[in-house]
């Protein structure tokens, strides 16, 4: 790892915390009005049956590569589901409809596009986000279309899903939520340390009294952590948490190059980093948030009294804490489980 690369790895806490806190703060405000339920309340709901496991469906690339949902399909499984909002758009196209959705980002317009964003016409803001990016190519192609298309699936669907909503996310995406039905369920990220006398969490916390939740940074790992704290399933498969690009995908296709190029210029070459997955024999790209949510990720893992699973099939989320197989692999195994007893 490139001295650059690391700098951004050992600090990349502190710059998430600063890139996104004072976005987030607002937003809390914002939705104070919609804070019914919390995700207490779907604790209580699923002790009364708790789910054997789950599957987390993220949208990194290996999700349109492997195609999980197909095969959750065909499988008949019986475990919870639980979408990215990433993947959400995904998961409805070819005919799964997850049980819970998790949204967390607090960004003022890209978040609401997975849920279909009636706005997006009138706002030609010129951001090539979903153009240019890998977590749905789908999305990138005849926008507006596409997008009237999705706003038409989450609203036919919407009441059949829980939304285990961060109340950090933007206003429209809360919206977004109400409108096609789904109830919400909502948390508040741990920002900071709740020990100290001036807490930020400790802030949120007060202000709107919902519990608190670990994210790991990312919508990904707060959907895994939701599939273990929060609905108790003691087996988690994680599918399309690659936190990282497959191997030959050019640099300015990786979702943070914009900003990495704005900061480094020419050295923004030095910010990424390679890693090699024995599982695959293959070599991943990723760069300093990926990587940072994957250390992360593991850390929690290692403390989980789940057990995980990475059936994701590509990426660099591997190491002890976290088992490697197929998804095909995982079914197989539940199937096998459920006929015992």
């Amino acid at each position: 790892m490139k001295a650059l690369a690391k700098h951004l790895v050992d600090r990349m806490d502190r710059l998430t915390a600063a890139r996104s806190v004072e976005a987030a703060v607002k937003n809390v405000q914002a939705n104070q009005p919609y804070i019914r339920l919390t995700i207490a309340d779907l604790a209580a709901q699923a002790r009364r049956s708790p789910p054997d496991s789950a599957v987390v469906i993220g949208a990194g690339p290996s999700l349109h590569r492997r195609n999980p949902v197909a095969q959750l399909l065909e499988s008949g499984y019986e475990g919870a589901v639980v979408a990215a909002d990433g993947a959400l758009g995904y998961c409805l196209r070819n005919g799964l409809v997850p049980e819970y959705v998790v949204t967390l980002d607090p960004h003022p317009a890209r978040v609401c596009r997975w849920f279909g964003d009636p706005e997006l016409e009138s706002r030609r803001d010129g951001d090539d986000y979903f153009r240019r990016q890998d977590l749905d190519p789908y999305l990138g192609v005849e926008e507006f279309k596409r997008n009237r298309a999705l706003i038409e699936l989450v609203n036919r669907h919407g009441p059949s899903i829980k939304a285990i909503i961060c109340t950090s996310v933007a206003s429209n995406v809360t919206k977004r939520c109400v409108e096609s039905g789904m109830e919400l369920y909502w948390w508040n990220p741990l920002v900071d340390d709740v020990e100290q006398p001036k807490s930020l969490t400790r802030r949120l916390h007060r202000l709107n009294g919902a519990p608190c939740m670990v994210s790991g940074g990312n919508v990904g790992a707060s959907a895994w952590v939701a599939a273990s704290q929060v609905l108790g399933a003691r087996e988690i498969a994680v599918t399309g948490m690659d936190f990282s690009y497959p191997p030959g995908t050019p640099m300015e296709k990786t979702q943070y190059f914009k900003e990495l190029v704005e900061l480094f210029g020419k050295r923004a070459h030095d910010a990424l980093i390679v890693v090699r997955n024995p599982h695959l024999n293959e070599t991943w790209l990723t760069d300093p948030a990926y990587y940072w949510y994957r250390e992360t990720f593991l850390r929690l893992a290692a403390q989980a009294e789940a057990v995980t699973y990475n059936c994701t099939e590509g990426g660099i989320l591997f190491g002890k804490a976290v088992r490697w197989t197929s998804l095909r692999a995982f079914l197989a195994a539940r199937r096998a489980a459920e006929a015992v007893h």
